[in-house]
């Protein structure tokens, strides 16, 4: 016993004993300087990618952190543990960022937390040697502050210096995002590259740049009476082409000529019905098919159904502007017709932008008598779904509640469970109204790693053991099979009914060792070509009634549900006029680049014959999700004098 409470005052008196005054002088300049390079460890070795006058920069900026600490709770112990603290915080949040989603920590990511907790749990969270040993360096930190005793007593005092120095941290932040400071520290900045410019700057200023994309700018050549005219100019190229749903002829077509698609001339025509359809559309989470990154060997296919179907179906690549999360944005893009190209990186607008009601996709169905359905199986609460359906126009919507008793993998309710929602709606529905129904399912969300009573794994890659990837693959299997009980349903329906679907984006928490093989190089270092690669997911549109087939369309997804409304013959606002005529010109257009009629593909930073187009585009989005004083309604809705 004797011996124990000698330990107890020993512990005791070690965490109470300060060091000395020369000791924490020095603890108090290095410090900072310490975390900075910790955090920076955690995802890369900045003494490698980071230039001298940066790693002084950033040496500065976390003093000026740690001492406003210092400031505001006046007692240097307290203050550099708390400091530390968060440092690490905020440092592990964007280590298992870039893990489940390949980009780092943005600052529109803090709308998007009660998001990522709600899909976490199904993460597997790995403490590697590495991270474990820089955990372990964070926590030297904290104790060696609980050592340093220095305080500062008079309140005022302390107050006024933690203000002055928030002021002199904001004159910097907003000195990061001018030309002259960027050009004076040399700083990287491409925003397409969010990690590679982290690595080259710092997690801290790459981070506090990004902050000027919270806003967006009017676009330089933003004019409401040229969009006008542009619209216009698009309109007249197609009025007349559908004046019937499902029943009219284009100009030079025979009356019977079903739809039909050219991914070279882009000249589409309706089919001879007398009905408009039922639409479905479904944007399935993570589906892929990863074959398109090199050479994938399984042990059996995973897609047999989703490739046998082409008898009445129009299919290809679907080009999307996310890779592993910000599913919303897939969403956004098909149910407005904007593009994240002129939008900030990483923006979401599901939360950031979309406030109030805005034209949509659905109000252009609504306007002809569809009854309009959203549906996503999981928490209403996810990218702000709730309120966004709203403001779209959506007459109905059905969450995780709805889903009760649903067949579930894993923890997400399984894409057959939601088509049998579907299937119970359209069942219901009143006689003669057309449905439209946009239908996001969960199945497939990341992660990939832990294991389930209620799921196994039927699809294997060859040669390698890869835990993660086979693990996908069988999601993505078991979305076949379920793709086919629907589009077999469908096809015993009288209705005419047109079914969408296609992937939000590509996985990216399956095993880096796993991409880097299929690529055959690290997926760090890709060409443009091959970075195009992993912005694409297959998609098809089938019927269940006469259509001629086309198959390897390439199209972005800002532009699938225009395609979609003139496949189905159903008439199109003339902002989708104005759309298709891009199109023709413009097939692809993503936040990360874009593609010609000819295949040619182009980078932003690349100067090219298609800056007149591109910065049309980007006004008359601007008008349609900003300008709501200015809004030119009639483009982005039917015309009242055909409705």
């Amino acid at each position: 016993m004797k011996n124990i409470n000698t330990l107890k005052n020993q512990v005791r008196l070690f965490f109470r004993k300060p060091l000395a005054k020369p000791a924490q002088a020095a603890f108090y300049l290095l410090c900072p300087i310490l975390a900075f390079y910790l955090l920076e460890f955690l995802t890369h070795n900045p003494f490698a990618d980071i230039h001298l006058a940066l790693h002084m920069f950033n040496w500065f900026m976390y003093f000026l952190f740690y001492t406003c600490c210092f400031f505001l709770i006046g007692h240097m112990s307290a203050a550099f543990s708390l400091a530390s603290f968060l440092v690490l915080a905020v440092g592990l949040i964007n280590y298992f960022t870039l893990q489940f989603r390949g980009s780092p920590l943005l600052p529109w990511d803090v709308g998007s937390i009660a998001t990522a907790v709600s899909v976490a749990g199904n993460q597997s969270f790995q403490i590697t040697i590495p991270l474990a040993i820089i955990i372990a360096a964070f926590g030297a930190l904290i104790l060696l502050s609980l050592h340093c005793n220095l305080r500062i007593r008079a309140s005022k005092r302390r107050l006024g210096a933690a203000a002055g120095t928030v002021m002199l941290t904001a004159i910097l932040a907003f000195g990061l995002q001018t030309d002259a400071m960027a050009q004076t520290l040399d700083i990287y900045e491409m925003p397409f590259t969010q990690g590679y410019t982290y690595r080259q700057n710092g997690f801290l200023v790459s981070y506090l740049m990004n902050t000027k994309y919270l806003s967006v700018e009017r676009p330089v050549s933003y004019d409401i009476s040229a969009l006008e005219e542009t619209v216009a100019a698009a309109d007249e190229l197609f009025t007349g082409f559908i004046q019937d749903p499902l029943g009219s002829q284009a100009p030079g077509k025979d009356s019977q000529a079903s739809a039909a698609v050219s991914s070279e001339n882009g000249e589409f025509s309706a089919a001879g019905q007398t009905k408009k359809p039922n639409v479905i559309v479904i944007m399935n989470e993570a589906f892929s098919d990863l074959s398109v990154l090199g050479d994938l060997q399984t042990n059996k296919d995973y897609l047999p159904f989703y490739r046998s179907l082409t008898e009445n179906t129009v299919s290809g690549t679907a080009f999307v502007s996310v890779l592993g999360g910000n599913t919303a944005n897939s969403e956004f893009e098909f149910l407005t017709g904007d593009s994240m190209a002129f939008l900030p990186v990483g923006s979401i607008p599901y939360q950031q932008y979309i406030k109030q009601e805005i034209p949509s996709l659905v109000n252009v169905l609504s306007d002809q008598g569809y009854r309009t359905v959203a549906m996503h199986p999981y928490y209403a609460s996810g990218w702000n779904r709730e309120e966004v359906y709203d403001y779209l126009g959506f007459d109905e919507k059905y969450f995780l509640d709805d889903f009760q008793g649903a067949q579930r993998f894993r923890q997400y309710v399984s894409d057959w469970g939601m088509y049998q929602k579907i299937i119970s709606l359209f069942e219901q529905k009143e006689e003669g109204q057309p449905l439209f129904l946009f239908g996001v399912t969960m199945q497939n969300h990341s992660g990939y790693s832990k294991e389930y009573d209620n799921f196994s794994n039927d699809v294997h890659v060859l040669e390698r053991e890869y835990q993660n990837a086979d693990t996908y693959l069988s999601l993505i299997a078991q979305s076949d099979r379920a793709y086919e009980r629907l589009i077999r349903y469908f096809s015993q329906v009288e209705e005419p009914t047109v079914i969408v679907m296609f992937g939000d984006h590509q996985p990216t928490s399956l095993e880096n060792q796993f991409f880097s093989d299929l690529l055959g190089k690290d997926p760090q270092l890709l060409s443009l070509e091959e970075t195009a690669q992993r912005y694409q997911t297959p998609f098809k549109i089938w019927a269940n009634y006469e259509i001629a087939e086309e198959s390897d369309v390439k199209i972005s997804v800002n532009y699938l549900s225009t395609l979609l409304m003139r496949l189905s013959g159903l008439k199109l606002s003339d902002y989708q006029d104005y759309l298709w005529n891009l199109y023709e010109t413009l097939p692809v257009i993503t936040a990360n680049f874009f593609m010609d009629a000819g295949g040619t593909l182009f980078g932003y930073e690349d100067e090219t014959i298609y800056q007149e187009q591109l910065d049309s585009y980007s006004s008359l989005q601007y008008n349609h999700l900003f300008d709501d004083r200015n809004r030119l309604m009639e483009i982005f809705i039917l015309p009242n004098d055909e409705e």
